[in-house]
């Protein structure tokens, strides 16, 4: 390689593991995996797939290709692929991914945006915003009526 040649890609084969008696004041920065048991605290992170576990805090915006979170996020979150939340997980903050699994029991305070993003020339239809509230059942619980807002 040259000295203005193109860099090679990093391999996303590592697996970091952050572990419950650690806390760390800065960013993350890894095309591999990390997983995250104690605290990370900075103002982005970055990483080829996040891993928060169930004792887990992550603060600060967050960008992965996938996200899997038990434990707790404060930041944005932006997943090119997949955001997994778990049961007991808490996400405060806004979240974009192309895909979303949400299991019963998790909380999100923040805007959900799931899909491809349109492109920036392509504008959407005025007036065609619409709110979605959602909330999970216990199997005894009857749903109510849908509603539109």
């Amino acid at each position: 390689m040259g000295l203005f040649g193109t860099r090679k890609p990093r391999q996303s084969t590592g697996y970091s593991v952050i572990n419950d008696r650690l806390s760390i004041r800065g960013e993350l920065d890894t095309d591999g995996t990390v997983r995250v048991d104690g605290r990370v605290e900075g103002p982005s992170h970055r990483a080829g797939t996040l891993i928060v576990g169930t004792g887990g805090s992550v603060v600060g915006d967050i960008e992965a290709r996938d996200v899997v979170v038990a434990g707790t996020i404060h930041g944005n979150v932006h997943a090119a692929g997949r955001i997994q939340i778990e049961s007991g997980a808490l996400v405060l903050g806004e979240i974009r991914a192309n895909s979303m699994v949400l299991l019963e029991g998790a909380t999100i305070h923040g805007q959900v945006s799931i899909g491809a993003t349109p492109p920036a020339a392509v504008s959407l239809p005025t007036g065609t915003a619409r709110r979605l509230e959602l909330s999970a059942l216990t199997a005894n619980q009857s749903a109510p009526a849908a509603r539109r807002v």
